[in-house]
């Protein structure tokens, strides 16, 4: 790596942030509408004028801005993925990052101490409303697309019935049952989730093929027998202890034959690699009482120990991936 590089790397939370605060002050919903000047634009969204047009320059040379004479307006991306008025619009997710910006600012602390401020968050959830609605939406964000793939890669021929672990915003269950005809999906979440989650997919094609249940899925009843169970992105947030805790709950909730897909950000078994997963982890310090990402291998080794067999993996592209269990049969 060159100096440069090092430096850049280094540099990298300027244009993030700006980005970040850009889209929080409404800088892409006013452009969206009409290009304006840097004083148009300050006087629409309450800001400094001279403040203004320092920041939306520097957003024109990272790529999100266009400017012609003295007017600002959207580049293609930005118009589809930054102003609310898209189909493809992806904000929530980016202002959720945004709000995890405080558990970042205290990583020294946790570094030196091994205890996160967890200063924003209750029962591994944003405390506010605000910051909820943004978690979750931006869960809506992430699985929109992913969740119609993974359903092509799961088993669920002949399935009747699937729990989702987790289960957010609703994108899986609603991929799930609109794949496969025959399944009934389990929603299980927290209260606060749960209630976003209901409003989310209240209307959509297959909801009516889609229970809601609430509790903790650390400690609260399950349900079942399932014929599957889904456990994307929760394994992540836990200490060791408590993934087996949970493999053996969910074992408990299949049916024998039944299976686990546990779909995460996994390490390979030197836990350096994906650069992603590594850096990941460490969010998960940060963020969470004893979270940490996992190598696929722990997964498999703790499920075979509670009676769920290893049976394969699945990739959709880079990212996250699914490693299955199957429950032994007696």
């Amino acid at each position: 790596m060159e100096f440069q590089e090092l430096r850049n790397l280094a540099a990298g939370f300027q244009p993030a942030k700006l980005l970040l605060v850009a889209l929080d002050v409404g800088v892409f919903d006013a452009l969206a509408e009409a290009p304006l000047t840097a004083f148009e634009a300050a006087e629409k969204l309450t800001l400094d004028s001279r403040a203004t047009e320092l920041c939306l320059n520097a957003l024109v040379g990272m790529g999100l801005l266009t400017k012609a004479g003295d007017r600002y307006g959207l580049t293609p991306p930005a118009a589809r993925w930054l102003a609310r008025g898209s189909p493809d619009y992806r904000g929530e997710i980016l202002r959720h990052l945004h709000n995890t910006w405080e558990d970042w600012e205290g990583l020294e602390r946790t570094w030196r101490t091994g205890r996160p401020a967890l200063r924003r968050k209750t029962q591994q959830l944003p405390s506010s409303e605000e910051g909820l609605r943004h978690f979750i939406l931006g869960m809506e964000n992430i699985t929109r697309d992913i969740a119609p793939r993974v359903a092509e890669l799961l088993p669920l021929d002949g399935a009747k019935t699937l729990l989702d672990l987790g289960a957010g915003p609703g994108n899986y269950c609603l991929a799930f049952v609109n794949r496969w005809p025959g399944l009934r999906a389990y929603h299980f979440d927290l209260p606060p989730t749960s209630r976003l989650a209901r409003e989310f997919v209240a209307g959509k094609p297959g909801a009516e093929r889609i229970a809601f249940l609430e509790g903790d899925f650390l400690r609260d009843p399950l349900g079942g027998p399932y014929d599957a169970v889904w456990a994307s992105q929760i394994l992540h947030m836990l200490g060791e202890d408590e993934v087996r805790s949970l493999l053996a709950r969910i074992r408990d909730a299949l049916r024998p034959g039944g299976w686990v897909a546990v779909h995460d950000h996994f390490l390979e078994p030197d836990r350096t690699a994906p650069p992603f997963a590594a850096l990941f982890g460490v969010h998960m310090l940060v963020a969470t009482e004893r979270g940490r990402t996992y190598a696929a291998e722990e997964i498999e080794t703790w499920g075979s120990a509670l009676g769920l067999e290893p049976a394969g993996r699945r990739e959709y592209g880079k990212g996250p991936r699914i490693v299955l269990l199957r429950r032994r049969e007696p």
